[in-house]
């Protein structure tokens, strides 16, 4: 036995039994047997604490967080922003290279704080692959709606080959109409609460649901027009439960123990329900398209997500299984929903707080589509006509981001980032807050500027440091929802300012800041507004 654990064992027969001297001929054996039981457990608590607690010896050389204070603010779901202020940042600014480590969702990472180091880790993909999340995550909530054989979990060979087939389908996806459409069938929800304050977040959430399900699989939530309904209700639950710190930090609970949390299993069993429709549908649009030609025909936007990754692996090298079309619909959930619903919100909000962006964004809507007190869906020609407010979208996603960071990668060997020693196996990731707010790449960055943007301006000089702008990540594996998440924004934008003045109510707690909350996925608390009606 283990000198650690005699040494506990004897202390506990003193604690338990001190008449009988530390262990003495007294003790029963039953007795001993359970001092020796709990010295065991203690000594493998603290064996976990040690190891769990502090960074591996290889990695000490690189400033770290507190072990307890990050874990603390990240179970308590503390705004993100106020982490970085307080424990991240200071970290990160410490050094010219920018790296730190925390204990977060993937055990002891090291985060990237600084464009030339972003750069490296997400260009050089033999260097640094994405970590495997599958292996440890299947059979948790959030394994099994997202991480399945998709184009953003999956690793290796297998990525390759999906990504071939794929990716002409994510670049097709692109239904202008449908958004112009969708967005008039807002409006009129919208003019119903004009005499109050609307609260604008949860309705974008709605708008783009209707979004993602219609283009993706042709299925309408109806989520704008009927928030209560079963599928909205459904998917909510499922995705609420999906950012639980608890179970995000310690999957075993849910793998090992998910008989102990009803709440959890319920989730689970949402989750069946609503990846059994979805296998309906796939199964239907298969022999929809075996028997009917027409559908070939049709325009390419006219064409839902699930028709163009059916036609794609026809065409392709390879035929993607029914679970491979199903989970990768759940992975453009997971792209393109909450993230396009939190970037329209603080479009809207830095809108209202700043009137001559404001004015000026609506003033060349306004140029490209008319001024006519009617409703114009903008065509994708129309939409490279109006550069100001995508300057807008731009510069909302540098200063307000959606996602804080991207997942992990390991390294293959020994390496360095930043002139810093990155030892074989390490995790690590880029802290995309820290980059789009960091002072030694932005000047002013909490100031909201599109002219950031413009031809020849400050975004094209930083842009010479490395990867300094990184809404949707980089590389091969660049987020696959974003030119269907930017096509949203710059067709709802010039469409809602021609319609509508936004401005902020007098209570708003967002008057100084927005005030967020989140677990990877940045979302503004109790976000409402206010509109004046233009036509």
């Amino acid at each position: 036995m283990s000198p650690a654990i005699t040494h506990i064992q004897k202390q506990l027969w003193s604690l338990l039994f001190p008449e009988n001297g530390g262990g003495g001929g007294g003790a029963t054996i039953k007795s001993r047997k359970i001092a020796t039981s709990i010295a065991i457990t203690l000594f493998g608590l603290y064996f976990a604490y040690e190891k769990i607690s502090k960074p591996p010896k290889q990695l000490r050389h690189i400033p770290q967080g507190g072990f307890f204070k990050y874990l603390y603010n990240f179970m308590t779901m503390r705004p993100y922003d106020e982490i970085v202020e307080k424990i991240t940042g200071p970290l990160g600014a410490k050094t010219d290279h920018g790296l730190y480590i925390v204990f977060d969702v993937y055990g002891w990472t090291v985060h990237v704080t600084r464009p030339e180091a972003a750069k490296k880790l997400l260009l050089k993909a033999d260097l640094f692959p994405k970590i495997d999340m599958n292996v440890k995550r299947r059979n948790t909530l959030f394994g099994k709606f997202a991480m399945g054989p998709n184009i953003i979990f999956l690793i290796g060979k297998h990525w390759k080959d999906q990504r071939s087939v794929l990716n002409p389908a994510f670049r097709r996806s692109m239904p202008v109409h449908l958004f112009g459409d969708l967005t008039q069938k807002l409006f009129f929800e919208l003019d119903k609460q004009l005499d109050t304050s609307v609260e604008f977040h949860e309705i974008m959430v709605r708008w783009t649901l209707d979004a993602i399900g219609i283009a993706g699989f042709n299925f309408d939530f109806n989520s704008v027009a009927e928030p209560t309904n079963e599928w909205v209700t459904r998917y909510e639950r499922i995705m609420s439960a999906n950012t639980d710190p608890l179970f995000m930090l310690f999957p075993s609970f849910e793998t090992k123990w998910l008989f102990l949390f009803p709440k959890r299993r319920q989730a689970h069993q949402e989750l069946d329900i609503f990846l059994e429709k979805m296998e309906e549908i796939i199964s239907k649009k298969r022999k929809v398209l075996a028997n009917d030609t027409t559908i070939a025909e049709k325009k390419t936007s006219e064409k839902d997500l699930l028709t163009l990754m059916l036609e794609a692996s026809q065409e392709g090298n390879g035929k993607l299984t029914d679970e491979e079309l199903q989970s990768n619909l759940c992975a453009f959930f997971l792209a393109g929903h909450d993230t396009t619903a939190n970037a329209l919100s603080y479009a809207v909000y830095n809108l209202a707080t700043n009137p001559k962006v404001q004015q000026k964004a609506r003033e060349e809507a306004n140029r490209v589509l008319g001024d006519k007190p009617v409703d114009v869906l903008p065509t994708m020609d129309q939409l490279q006509e109006m550069p100001y407010i995508y300057r807008v979208i731009k510069e909302t996603m540098r200063r307000n981001v959606t996602a804080t960071g991207v997942i992990a990668r390991e390294a293959q060997e020994d390496t360095e980032l930043a002139g810093v020693y990155i030892p074989k196996g390490t995790r690590v990731t880029v802290d995309i807050m820290e980059i789009h707010r960091n002072n030694k790449v932005w000047k002013d960055p909490e100031i909201f500027n599109p002219e950031r943007f413009a031809p020849g301006g400050e975004a094209e000089k930083v842009a010479k440091m490395g990867m300094s702008f990184l809404p949707f990540s980089n590389g091969q594996r660049q987020c696959i929802g974003m030119n269907f998440s930017l096509a949203e924004q710059r067709v709802f934008l010039p469409m809602f300012l021609r319609k509508y003045e936004v401005s902020l109510p007098e209570d708003s707690i967002h008057k100084d800041k927005p005030v967020v909350t989140g677990v990877g996925i940045l979302t503004p608390v109790d976000f409402k507004i206010n509109l004046k009606k233009l036509y």
